[in-house]
């Protein structure tokens, strides 16, 4: 759904909330006096602070920004469909002589609906969007374990092999080689298990946070670089920008930094770049190695698990997901020449996360 850079989900809820309170007034001043009419009024005032109560929680809930807009249009497609079938009651009370109260049915109808659609939209909106959250990370697990399977028995097996030609004693063995073949394998093993490690942080904690993208970015570049000494990292973050991501967005930073230096040639820097869009804050981070399998990113897209779509993969997974739990987008393409770009897109902070009255839900 295409906005405004200013508007946001909890705008929309709330000028719904609003026309359902004006229903209410227009009532009073229109129908008359009289302890009914008073009484017809309060029961649409009551729906729309309903509504209204909605538009203040929304920023809070646990439902991505698309979500929330999806949750909105909901709301509103419940309020005019019990609006039509109010419309379609009077029109059978006319058709048998009695006209009813035609105002107060319809704004009574509508203020129904959009208070029963504004709750269990966004209700419905989280529980469809935490069913495929939890598939997915099964799915991911599911990948990481084999992967760990995998790995685990092939690098040990290679490790063991080359100790027993050390034991074994033979004139031919180069002792100080096959240490060297022996840590490679290791070291390939460790970084194995470190992967997985990250991987099932995604599970520890889900909860958006609110991060300091330029720092985030220069404290996991200043790693990577202590990491690998010949590495050469060129940052350009050259303002502030502030997010709303999972927490373990700093692993997906690391873990396609790392990626763009183990494939780049040496003595050709990486580039990473930082910059604002709108609502979105944009990280790209560039190499010129090359490239990422083609069977890797669409491994990411596959419904399913299989015997093909795991392996070197695991780490853009780990990215992909981070993001998508942010409510961000990842794109994966081919730089010019040769080598990866890697784009990851998050959501803005706004000025204030959380609303604390009524008039705030109206701020940009």
């Amino acid at each position: 759904m295409q906005t405004s850079p200013s508007l946001r989900p909890q705008h929309g809820f709330a000028a719904l909330g609003c026309v359902c309170l004006a229903f209410s007034v227009y009532h009073v001043l229109t129908e008359g006096e009289g302890l009914g009419t008073l009484l017809e009024s309060l029961l649409v005032a009551g729906l729309s602070v309903i509504v209204l109560y909605t538009a203040w929680e929304v920023p809070n809930r646990p439902a991505s920004t698309r979500g929330r807009w999806r949750a909105f249009s909901l709301a509103v497609a419940v309020s005019v469909s019990f609006t039509l079938l109010a419309f379609a009651v009077w029109v059978t009370w006319r058709i048998e002589g009695d006209s009813g109260e035609f105002v107060f049915l319809l704004t009574f109808a509508a203020s129904l609906g959009a208070a029963v659609g504004s709750r269990s939209a966004l209700y419905a909106v989280e529980s469809t969007e935490r069913l495929r959250q939890a598939r997915e990370l099964t799915k991911l697990l599911r990948i990481n374990q084999r992967v760990m399977r995998h790995n685990i028995r092939n690098e040990l097996a290679i490790a063991l092999g080359y100790l027993e030609n050390i034991e074994s004693g033979g004139s031919d063995v180069d002792v100080a080689e096959s240490t060297r073949v022996i840590r490679t394998h290791l070291e390939r093993l460790v970084e194995t298990t470190d992967r997985a490690r990250r991987i099932v942080t995604i599970w520890e904690d889900d909860t958006p946070v609110e991060l300091d993208l330029q720092t985030l970015v220069r404290e996991e570049v200043e790693a990577v670089e202590a990491e690998y000494p010949d590495a050469e990292i060129d940052v350009d973050a050259p303002e502030p920008c502030r997010v709303i991501a999972h927490p373990a967005l700093a692993l997906a930073l690391r873990e396609a930094v790392e990626n763009a230096v183990e494939h780049n040639p040496p003595k050709t820097p990486v580039s990473v770049s930082l910059r604002a869009e709108g609502e979105t804050v944009v990280v790209e981070i560039t190499d010129q190695g090359s490239g990422i399998p083609a069977a890797d990113i669409e491994a990411i897209h596959l419904p399913e698990e299989t015997s093909l779509s795991h392996g070197a993969g695991l780490g853009l997974w780990l990215i992909y997901w981070t993001v998508e739990m942010s409510d961000g987008a990842v794109d994966f393409e081919d730089n010019d020449p040769s080598g990866s770009v890697v784009r990851l897109t998050l959501p803005r902070a706004p000025a204030a996360l959380s609303v604390s009255s009524l008039a705030s839900v109206f701020a940009g």
